[in-house]
């Protein structure tokens, strides 16, 4: 297939397969991070972002999808672009924080360096190199 074929994966529609546990959560993430950055047309990207992610009655499963709420809004307000208004809904605040790196000496430096897209979900990880590499 060559660059002009290449068509990008709705997000939705791989995380349904997150929720299904057919891939890992880090590959969905990846992809999407990849389709991203290869278009750049606002229509594509919108395309790419607009139906909203299933959600999962796995707690796990739960917090990845709270950590994809956020890094949709994270890419979209970094291109200058409005999110979607699914990532703002509710259920993507964690009841309880979550702290990616669990070990207790890093909590403080995650506490502070989170992008706020991640910390108003109680979603702390660091800062955008530690969570999801260079955008």
């Amino acid at each position: 297939m060559s660059h002009d074929d290449y068509q990008p994966e709705i997000l939705a529609t791989a995380w349904a397969r997150v929720v299904a546990r057919e891939t890992a959560s880090r590959v969905v993430i990846g992809d999407f991070l990849d389709d991203w950055r290869r278009v750049t047309d606002v229509k594509t990207r919108t395309d790419l972002i607009v139906v909203p992610i299933p959600d999962s009655e796995d707690a796990d499963l739960h917090r990845w999808s709270a950590f994809v709420a956020a890094l949709v809004e994270y890419v979209t307000v970094r291109a200058d672009m409005t999110p979607p208004v699914w990532v703002f809904d509710d259920r993507w605040t964690l009841a309880e924080p979550w702290f990616i790196n669990p070990y207790w000496k890093l909590r403080a430096w995650q506490l502070v360096v989170t992008p706020p897209p991640w910390k108003r979900r109680r979603i702390f990880g660091g800062d955008e190199t530690t969570m999801i590499g260079r955008v």
